[in-house]
């Protein structure tokens, strides 16, 4: 475990002064709870979850970023809520039995850093499963990359903000000998194999496979 959870509530556990709060690697708007979220869980599991907008709009992002979502709160996970007009989100930093161990920022909505930001709280198991809007929790969990060559004849790649492959969620394409492929996270959609790929920190979906049988991606031996 680390640290006694029981023995640092009311304690912060967020180094605010590390590069995880800052930009280049977090520019969300200091003081908001995505922004916390976003850093805590770089700073703690060393994985960026490339959170954007509101608290809301979250949970449905990193689900279709591939991330892995549940109904329960787990250990190094996002919890999300999405009442009110941004939502919220909280980080859940340690589940045992009936206890959940979290940290969050901006509760009280004031939109800046303050001495309540990041403090170690805790909740019963039934009071945080029956918490207003909550829609469910983005595990945090560093995943295992392997090498895939690209296989295009012009060596390059489309990557898509979303498991949807369609034009209008086209990041960008990329050119390069190969990519980062997130071990196991393949799925067969319309036809297509498509994998999710890692690209500066930031998760994305490439197809591994087309509707045609035309591979573009090759795992490197």
């Amino acid at each position: 475990m680390g640290i006694s959870y029981k023995k640092s509530l009311g304690r912060r556990l967020a180094n605010f002064n590390t590069k995880y709060y800052k930009p280049p690697i977090n520019n969300s708007s200091i003081g908001q709870c995505v922004w916390y979220t976003q850093g805590r869980a770089y700073e703690k599991k060393g994985v960026f979850i490339g959170a954007r907008g509101n608290g809301k709009d979250v949970y449905e992002n990193c689900k279709n970023s591939g991330f892995q979502v549940s109904k329960y709160p787990k250990s190094n996970s996002i919890a999300c809520f999405n009442g009110g007009t941004y939502g919220h989100v909280k980080y859940v930093e340690y589940v045992i039995a009936d206890k959940v161990y979290y940290t969050e920022a901006n509760e009280n909505s004031d939109n800046k850093l303050t001495a309540s930001d990041g403090i170690l709280k805790e909740m019963s198991f039934s009071n945080w499963m029956n918490q207003p809007n909550l829609q469910g929790h983005v595990v945090v969990k560093k995943e295992k990359l392997i090498d895939f060559k690209i296989t295009t004849v012009n060596k390059k790649i489309g990557l898509y903000k979303s498991a949807n492959i369609k034009k209008k969620n086209k990041f960008k394409s990329i050119k390069t000998g190969t990519v980062k492929v997130v071990a196991g996270s393949g799925k067969i959609k319309n036809g297509r194999d498509i994998v999710k790929v890692l690209y500066n920190n930031r998760y994305y979906w490439a197809i591994r496979t087309t509707k045609t049988k035309i591979k573009q991606l090759k795992r490197v031996k």
